[in-house]
């Protein structure tokens, strides 16, 4: 027996080794032939796809694979005789792999759409306003494949006549144009190079209305921003003609002013061509109704927009001054400010005085209720216009300091007082180097010019009213003199300097 095996091992009996073989190798075939037998079709898996996505292992489960047997050489003849070999592993087909990509983008795709149906469902449920502001707007030819055949009434306009907007506007237009003037300004401003000053000329514009006459001057009323601090003011009337002006009175606070244009000047062919406006109501008017805007839009000249009433009383802070205005779409720009804002009779319900401006904002402009400008007008108007020699004179220098300067360190808005003249009616009255002037007999004062006006506004010999903030131990108290003003000395005189000098701190009066 022991020999046998030896013989066997060493293949030294090749006819049986041989046998051995052939038994081997038949065995293998008939191994694969059963498992070719035994395995699923190709349609079973394919249909089984949500399974084996879902758990891989039932796919092996799922096809039974018999353990061939291998073809052993000459080398391995023993091994295979005495034990069973390893079955190799058994490689997936194209077509199975195929499927599984087919079957995970599908998986894939109805999940992803699931999710974003699910978010949308749920944005749009909590957030309705935000959901139909992102809704994507049909194209203009979805809009009008299909016109409606509707039938629109007219509107009927109360007290003008059966007409339509268009002529409405139109008839106000031509009614109220020879009451509207042009504005065209020059500012004197300085600036400083190299610590020289340099005196530059700026030209601005903006539009008034004819609002009364006296026996001399033809009385003209506009925004009070619109004239600060000019050097030269003309107004250009309905028939084209320009002429020199004066500002007669001004009120900062309700930004209002009245021009001057002497009657003297004007042929008989202009005063023919011009009229006085017709100034209405604005308490009575209502939220809603149209309204019609007039001014000199950019400087192109007479400029006429068309919109609504859109409120009242907005409280409104322009450069830190609260105001009550009136809101309109009505277009109005620059250079509109002045322009009478009117209602479809063709009266001025409100003086045009600001708008809002941004990239976000449109349609948002103001104007100055004229019930609430007209006792102000009046007023106005009846300030005496001045020649030079009657002009009242305060007698003091003053710095014009940028209002960034105040801001930094905190002072008060006002004019800051330089120098006092020696002898002059400031110091009579107790006014000193450091002041800050803020009020001119209640009117408020920021700018040198502010003030000029509102003292030269007076004769000489009125007394007005000087408020003004001192530092006192180290802050800001406000105080008010009484202040005769004088008579405005002879230039020659006003050239020595040995008139001016800064009074010492001891010597200053108690304000009362």
């Amino acid at each position: 027996m022991e020999s046998n095996q030896n013989t066997i091992l060493n293949n030294d009996t090749l006819p049986e080794t041989e046998a051995v073989q052939e038994t081997m190798v038949s065995e293998a075939v008939s191994a694969e032939e059963e498992t070719l037998q035994t395995a699923p079709p190709v349609e079973t898996i394919s249909g089984n796809i949500q399974e084996a996505i879902t758990d891989p292992v039932r796919i092996a489960d799922s096809v039974p694979v018999a353990n061939p047997t291998p073809v052993a050489d000459s080398d391995s003849t023993a091994a295979s005789v005495a034990g069973t070999p390893k079955p190799p592993k058994k490689k997936r087909g194209f077509a199975r792999k195929l499927l599984g990509c087919i079957g995970l983008a599908a998986c894939f795709g109805l999940v992803a759409g699931g999710t974003f149906f699910g978010v949308k469902l749920a944005f749009s449920h909590f957030f309705p306003q935000e959901s139909a502001q992102t809704e994507q707007l049909p194209d203009a030819d979805d809009l009008f494949s299909e016109k409606p055949n509707i039938t629109i009434s007219s509107t009927e306009v109360n007290e003008v006549g059966d007409t339509d907007a268009t002529e409405v506007v139109a008839s106000v237009v031509e009614q109220t144009m020879p009451a509207m003037v042009t504005i065209q300004t020059v500012t004197q401003t300085t600036s400083y190079f190299w610590g020289q000053p340099i005196q530059n000329q700026k030209e601005g514009g903006g539009s008034g209305i004819i609002v009364g006459s006296n026996d001399n001057d033809l009385l003209i009323a506009t925004n009070y921003h619109v004239i600060e601090g000019t050097t030269s003011v003309q107004a250009i009337l309905a028939d084209g003609s320009s002429h020199a002006v004066t500002v007669k009175g001004s009120d900062a606070d309700a930004d209002l002013a009245i021009l001057a244009l002497p009657l003297a000047g004007l042929s008989q062919e202009t005063l023919d061509g011009i009229d006085i406006a017709v100034l209405g109501d604005s308490d009575s008017a209502r939220i809603g109704q149209m309204v019609i805007a007039i001014g000199n839009a950019l400087g192109y000249g007479p400029t006429v927009t068309v919109g609504y009433l859109s409120a009242k009383d907005r409280e409104v802070t322009i450069q830190g001054n609260d105001m009550i205005l009136l809101q309109t779409n009505a277009a109005i720009n620059s250079g509109n400010s002045g322009g009478a804002l009117l209602n479809t009779k063709g009266e001025v319900i409100g003086i045009n005085n600001a708008k809002l401006t941004s990239t976000e904002i449109e349609g948002i402009c103001f104007a100055i209720p004229i019930s609430e400008a007209t006792p102000i007008l009046d007023e106005l108007m009846t300030k005496e216009i001045l020649a030079e020699d009657e002009k009242g004179y305060l007698g003091v220098s003053v710095t014009d300091l940028d209002s960034a300067f105040f801001q930094t360190y905190n002072w008060p808005d006002g004019v800051y007082v330089s120098l006092v003249t020696e002898g002059s009616a400031a110091e009579a009255a107790g006014i000193y180097q450091g002041d800050i002037i803020t009020h001119v007999n209640g009117e408020t004062v920021t700018t040198p010019n502010q003030l000029i006006n509102a003292v030269t506004a007076h004769r000489y010999g009125t007394v007005i009213e000087i408020t003004l903030q001192r530092i006192i131990e180290g802050s800001f108290k406000e105080f008010t003199y009484s202040v005769t003003l004088q008579q405005h000395p002879d230039l020659v005189k006003n050239t020595d300097t040995s008139d001016t000098q800064e009074k010492p701190f001891s010597d200053r009066k108690q304000p009362r």
